[in-house]
């Protein structure tokens, strides 16, 4: 039997299913009148090993996938200290006398059932997290313990975040679910682990029984079912070959990124806290192109100083310091919000007030930042990057504040480096169609993928409905990076790219064809992305451009770079 789903992940997994099944709590509805305060004492004191809980599952997401995938733990956090939540639980104990277990149970699908409802995509997949910390402590009041340990190919209806992040991803080797799409949670878990997975499969789901031997192909999309002994000969042998050509693009990792002509593109990483440098030069990173900054800013209930804020920084230069490292400012607002600042609610947070709206708003919460910013500096190449620049004032404005704190420091006689270069994210259609005035004010452009599609598709990138319009191969993209390195190499200023497209392997002839000269990325794409770079010529690169320039669909653009690819691939 073949199951067609979604290609969450790539890669070949072949073994056995091993279903995630979800235990069905059994526990008393009602407690009598005089229960209540032992009901409200025993949810209290779930909150708080719920809490510690979660905390441990951040600390370990971090350690193995970065801050950003752990940061859904710390959203969690803040959900179970939600006032409706707890609210909703609490009534229900007094008012009505619920067990703690069903006040929990009542109050999550309650809350889950109104997020769900809601037109906003971001909000209707809150739903599944607030469930999750429901079950989380219906679990925790009954003594439960975690899920039994799972080997070989998981299959699932959904993976809510803690099921994903109590995997061992060293025996788990393939996940198939029912539910999901390219940008749920165990779909980005799984490609950061390098796990073939399949989602989306919808009811074919559950004829998939314990035991039975699966390939999970996830290229295509594909799960083959108790395969006949032709089709697993066929793809253990692929398995094989992928394997093989894996540890050939592992020894491209300390190569430096050159074209086969030696025209330089330097592979630089994306990293999230400072400990991901460790993991960035293993891989063979040459730099860092993309440091966010808001580790140091989320779940917190005070600005962090600038003391704390100086060292961290330091810590990242301290580790490559005589590479460049570009620093993101803070990125806060929008999915991202900062407990100091209290919750804004906002029709459409992706459009509203975040990043460089938000900095140029909470000015002492900047210049904090630009202070703690120079003074790092001094250890190492420095480069500091505006996100979401749409404006020339905004632009004109926030390097005012950077000289300000310059001069704050400068008369304080605090050491610090004054001559920072200065770039800024290109991620709205606004900064390309300005590009030639922006790049006046900057040291570089570096292009971010992820919301320049969205922006300029229209389409909201965790929306499921419009996934067929999140594609950074669609032309008026593409166009958009050329216009925008058009642009840059006019102003004789370097272009790089720190978006999800600049660690995919197909796409980097395009991208050096473009003029681009710095790529960052996650860092299990920095070996691939150096062997693909190293198997074509600056000047077949610049004529594959041209090419596509000319193409009409993201499918057509997709399918010549796939040629390429293959005929890179042979040489």
């Amino acid at each position: 039997m073949k199951v067609q789903g979604i290609a969450a992940s790539p890669g070949i997994a072949i073994g056995e299913v091993m279903r995630l099944q979800k235990i069905k709590h059994e526990f008393r509805r009602s407690v009598a009148a005089g229960e209540v305060a032992q009901e409200k004492a025993r949810f209290s004191a779930a909150k708080e090993v719920a809490m510690a809980d979660l905390e441990e599952l951040k600390k370990r997401t971090a350690a193995n996938f970065g801050q950003e995938k752990a940061e859904v733990f710390g959203a969690h956090q803040m959900m179970l200290e939600d006032p409706m939540f707890n609210d909703a639980v609490l009534e229900a104990i007094d008012a009505r006398h619920a067990s703690a277990e069903a006040a929990v149970e009542e109050a999550a699908e309650a809350i889950a059932g109104m997020l769900a409802a809601l037109d906003d995509a971001y909000m209707r997949e809150r739903a599944a997290d607030i469930k999750d910390i429901g079950q989380r402590l219906i679990r925790i009041l009954q003594g439960s313990a975690e899920s039994a340990k799972l080997t070989g190919i998981v299959v699932a209806q959904d993976l809510l975040p803690s099921d994903t992040a109590a995997l061992d991803l060293e025996v788990v080797t393939g996940f198939i679910t029912a539910l999901g799409g390219k940008t749920s949670h165990s779909s980005i878990l799984a490609r950061a682990a390098g796990i073939p997975a399949v989602v989306g499969v919808g009811q074919a789901w559950e004829d998939l029984q314990n035991g039975d031997t699966v390939i999970v192909d996830g290229h295509a999309g594909l799960v083959l079912v108790n395969p006949g002994d032709g089709e697993l000969a066929e793809y253990r042998e692929r398995k094989a070959l992928e394997q093989a050509k894996a540890a050939e693009i592992a020894s491209a990792a300390k190569l430096e990124g050159m074209t086969a002509d030696g025209w330089r593109v330097e592979v630089a990483a994306n990293i999230g806290i400072p400990r991901d440098m460790e993991k960035a030069a293993a891989a063979g990173a040459e730099g860092v192109g993309l440091f966010r900054t808001e580790f140091l800013f989320q779940e917190r209930q005070a600005v962090p100083t600038e003391e704390e804020q100086t060292e961290a920084y330091s810590a990242v230069l301290r580790a490559m310091p005589d590479r460049k490292i570009v620093i993101r400012t803070l990125d806060a607002g929008g999915d991202k919000q900062l407990p100091f600042l209290g919750t804004l609610a906002e029709a459409n947070p992706a459009l509203g007030f975040r990043a460089i709206r938000l900095c140029l708003t909470y000015r002492d919460v900047f210049k904090t930042q630009l202070r703690a910013l120079l003074r790092a500096g001094t250890e190492g190449n420095l480069h500091i990057m505006f996100p979401m620049i749409a404006t020339l004032e905004e632009l004109l404005s926030a390097k005012a504040l950077l000289r300000e704190a310059a001069e704050e420091l400068a008369g304080e006689g605090v050491a610090h480096r004054a001559d920072v270069p200065v770039g800024i994210m290109v991620e709205v259609p606004a900064a390309v169609a300005i590009a030639d005035i922006l790049v006046q004010e900057v040291d570089f452009f570096s292009i971010g993928t992820n919301d320049l599609v969205q922006y300029t598709m229209a389409c909201d990138r965790m929306n499921e409905h419009v996934a067929y319009l999140n594609d950074y191969f669609h032309p008026a993209v593409v166009r958009l990076i050329a216009e925008a390195s058009r642009a840059a190499q006019a102003g004789g200023k370097w272009i790089g790219m720190c978006g999800e497209m600049a660690g995919d392997p197909l796409a980097a002839p395009l991208l050096v064809g473009l003029g681009l000269t710095e790529l960052s990325m996650n860092t299990r794409s920095v070996p691939q992305v150096k062997d693909c770079l190293r198997r074509l010529t600056l000047a077949q690169a610049k004529a594959w451009a041209g090419e596509i320039l000319t193409l009409r669909t993201a499918g057509e653009i997709k399918g010549r770079l796939e040629a390429i690819a293959a005929e890179l691939a042979g040489r």
